[in-house]
């Protein structure tokens, strides 16, 4: 790959400036100015811009599945400020701004398999992203009592929700056993959290007769 060019740099984040600012008055972004700040907004679409490039090489209109699974993968776990408000908000935003490219600017032609390759990748973000040790108790109450474990789990795959009750499961049996790590507290709690809505929606959707047993996870020993 080549030498970055700092001239290219300014070009693309001049550009990605004229972007965002329609995207915001967009029907595709007008909802996220009611979640987020425009700084926010302006900082998850610029970082993805200028890590596509100096990162991956690729300028927007070369984007390609491969950039888009590299950048939200790779570059945002790493050097991105990510805090738990943009956690869920991040990917459904760039989903939301590609659509935007192509369909209002004309600006891109592969949307489609960049949406894939972002909903793909963020199973990735958000792996990298729950280690809450050092979390304030504010973020993980916003996890567990509020939108953001509803949004999260909206984007969980039926595999990724059958690995996190089997870890829930491990984790409850350690506390019950006295030997849970100080430093899995946490994660028990934002798990515990998550499934409750999980198991809100199977309640709604499947009402079970009074004595119904609970169905049992089998135990994955952790490697």
């Amino acid at each position: 790959m080549k030498e970055p060019s700092q001239q290219t740099v300014q070009r693309i984040l001049n550009e990605a400036n004229d972007n965002i600012a329609k995207f915001k008055k967009s029907r595709l972004g007008l909802p996220f100015k009611k979640t987020m700040e425009a700084d926010q907004i302006n900082y998850v679409i610029t970082s993805f811009t200028g890590a596509a490039y100096t990162g991956d090489g690729r300028t927007p209109k070369r984007w390609t599945a491969e950039t888009v699974k590299n950048v939200i993968s790779l570059y945002f776990p790493q050097f991105l400020v990510i805090d738990t408000d943009l956690l869920g908000q991040t990917v459904p935003l760039l989903v939301n701004y590609f659509t935007f490219l192509e369909h209002d600017q004309h600006y891109i032609k592969n949307s489609n398999a960049l949406i894939k390759a972002a909903f793909v990748a963020n199973s990735d973000l958000v792996a990298a992203s729950m280690d809450p040790s050092d979390w304030p108790d504010g973020d993980i109450d916003d996890i567990v009592n509020g939108d953001l474990g509803e949004e999260f789990l909206n984007q969980t795959s039926p595999e990724e929700l059958e690995q996190m009750k089997q870890a829930y499961t491990v984790l409850l049996q350690e506390q019950q056993q006295g030997t849970l790590a100080p430093e899995d507290e946490k994660m028990l709690q934002i798990l515990d959290g998550v499934l409750s809505h999980e198991d809100d929606r199977t309640d709604q959707s499947h009402p079970k007769p009074k004595g119904h047993p609970q169905m049992k996870l089998v135990k994955k020993p952790r490697k």
